[in-house]
């Protein structure tokens, strides 16, 4: 019997530095999750408005435009306002955290960050795309913070 292969998840990274995207493009790819990438708030919009991915994970500081006004164009877009967005940044002050989440942030990683927690969340900000009543027996709605 033979059976259907899985698309893979894609990702959308938005991070400037360079040696932190190559990090977090090398776990992804690793746990099999198709990476694409923008380097600057306004690279990351043209790319997720131009292909849409399953997920994106959000520098907060970026040049040209920053993650919070990159969260702001998301959400005024039909195509783009549901896409999970998980924040991953060194700013991790309370009111930068409320401001993500507030803004449409589903999740907030804080820099550095261990592989496996990065791979988690990205997975749990997976879930959270599949329609209600599809997920396997047993388990929960992911849950937003």
């Amino acid at each position: 019997m033979a059976s259907a292969t899985p698309t893979k998840h894609r990702i959308f990274v938005a991070e400037d530095d360079r040696l932190v995207l190559e990090l977090i493009r090398t776990r992804l790819l690793l746990a099999d999750y198709d990476v694409s990438f923008g380097r600057d708030g306004w690279e990351a919009i043209r790319g997720i408005r131009d292909n849409p991915p399953t997920a994106i994970l959000l520098d907060i500081n970026m040049p040209k435009l920053d993650g919070f006004g990159v969260l702001e164009e998301l959400k005024r877009h039909p195509n783009t306002a549901s896409i999970p967005v998980m924040a991953l940044t060194a700013r991790n002050a309370p009111d930068d955290v409320q401001r993500a989440i507030k803004l449409g942030a589903r999740d907030y990683l804080s820099k550095p960050f261990k592989d496996a927690q990065l791979i988690a969340r990205v997975s749990r900000l997976v879930r959270m795309t599949a329609p209600r009543g599809s997920l396997p027996s047993g388990s929960q709605e992911p849950f937003e913070i």
